[in-house]
């Protein structure tokens, strides 16, 4: 049983120390190099409160100086102007910015070649300079957070093989990006919230009527259409006011209390409609003769919102 315990706990550490290194790895900017570029501009290791923009663009410049002073005599005329070049386009990268973001990864960094905005990663960009978007594009589609070094396609490796640079040096340019960070915005404006409590109140109260006649039986249409305007009325603010994030460089604000009050104005809505649904369509059967139509619609407004609109006729014998 002793011996047991021992080799549990000796498989335990053995497991830690492996994951621990393995997250290190997931942590740094670069999987060739690791952080060095940053120990050595800062003489620290940098943190998650690390700026990322300056992290990335630290380690961009140390790869570039790194690669310049490379001795490559070996290399034909055509291959070392074809470095030269691309290294000054490396700078000019580098100085700009502007990089992608890794959305799919919340828990470690990784290589991302064209985010969602069209953002493009270093070697992207070399790429794109050099042999044009469309084959930087056709490579994103099947290698889109792939590591350089694992990727054996003939495409990438005929670019490589023209550039002047080794594929590993290329993977030393690579970096891995960190996932967005969020700064949490709570703020809801006095106009959303009295306005929103107004349209649940009035919902939760069209859908208690709404509830009785489907139970008891009633031959007007009324509250079921009023109950289609006001919870169609709800899901559009709702909708409208959902927050989007805003930010740069991987730096994000986000309004969480504002989005979860925009899901209860759509949540509540739809209710409203279902129930005002199933109302109009279970007591229309009591009155077959009545002669009345409705009909909901939407409409732009002039602030760029969606606005919608209720027509009723009855008519009269």
């Amino acid at each position: 049983m002793k011996t047991s315990l021992i080799l549990t706990i000796c498989f335990l550490v053995v497991v830690a120390n492996c994951y621990a290194k393995t997250n290190d790895f997931q942590q740094t900017v670069n999987s060739v190099l690791g952080d060095i570029s940053y120990i050595e501009k800062f003489g620290k290791q940098p943190n998650k409160k690390s700026n990322e923009k300056v992290r990335l663009q630290t380690h961009l410049e140390y790869v570039e100086q790194l690669l310049r002073s490379k001795d490559v005599s070996s290399l034909s005329k055509e291959q070392q102007q074809s470095r030269t070049k691309l290294l000054d386009i490396l700078h000019e990268y580098s100085q700009v910015g502007v990089f992608p973001k890794n959305i799919k990864y919340s828990n470690q960094r990784k290589p991302c070649f064209i985010d969602k905005d069209g953002n493009i990663c270093a070697v992207g960009y070399l790429i794109e300079r050099t042999a044009g978007r469309e084959v930087a594009e056709n490579i994103n589609k099947k290698y889109k957070y792939e590591y350089l070094l694992e990727m054996n396609d003939p495409v990438v490796d005929k670019w490589i093989e023209s550039s002047g640079l080794t594929k590993e040096e290329c993977a030393m340019i690579q970096p891995m990006y960190g996932p967005p960070t969020y700064s949490i915005d709570n703020y809801i404006s006095a106009e959303y919230g009295i306005t929103s409590a107004m349209m649940s109140g009035a919902n939760l109260s069209m859908n208690a009527i709404n509830g009785i006649q489907i139970a008891n039986g009633n031959k007007s249409p009324l509250i079921s259409m009023l109950g289609l305007v006001s919870g169609s009325i709800q899901i559009v603010y709702g909708v409208n006011n959902y927050p989007s994030e805003s930010g740069v460089n991987g730096n994000y604000t986000y309004n969480f209390s504002q989005r979860d009050l925009s899901l209860v104005n759509i949540g509540l809505g739809t209710t409203t409609i279902i129930l005002s649904t199933w109302n109009y369509i279970t007591n229309k059967k009591l009155d077959e003769n009545q002669s009345t139509s409705w009909n909901l619609y939407s409409f732009p407004t002039r602030e760029n919102t969606t606005g919608v609109g209720l027509s009723f006729s009855k008519r009269l014998e």
